[in-house]
């Protein structure tokens, strides 16, 4: 049993070694350099229909989508929201 344990420990401490042996200075946060073109290609979203109510909808904002805004805004009703719900935060802090 003994020398099992040793053969695990002698193993694990070769793998650190071998898996750390990189520069441990370097900064974690590099990210994928792309360019710009092909960054607004990827994010940019097909339109579902041409009507002309589905273009209104998407200009302006829903009251709901507004009160979830203001809501956000104020810190107090952003932590009550996560906790309680929204409505219940929304009305506690705002009325109705």
């Amino acid at each position: 049993m003994g020398n099992l344990q040793v053969l695990l420990f002698a193993t694990l401490v070769l793998t650190a070694l071998f898996c750390c042996d990189g520069d441990m200075n370097r900064p974690l946060d590099e990210g994928v350099k792309i360019s710009r073109e092909t960054a607004s290609a990827f994010v940019r979203r097909q339109k579902r229909s041409s009507l002309y109510y589905e273009r209104y909808y998407e200009r302006f904002k829903t009251p709901m989508e507004m009160k979830q805004e203001q809501c956000e805004s104020h810190p107090l009703c952003d932590y009550y929201s996560e906790v309680v719900g929204f409505q219940t935060a929304y009305r506690y802090f705002f009325g109705n």
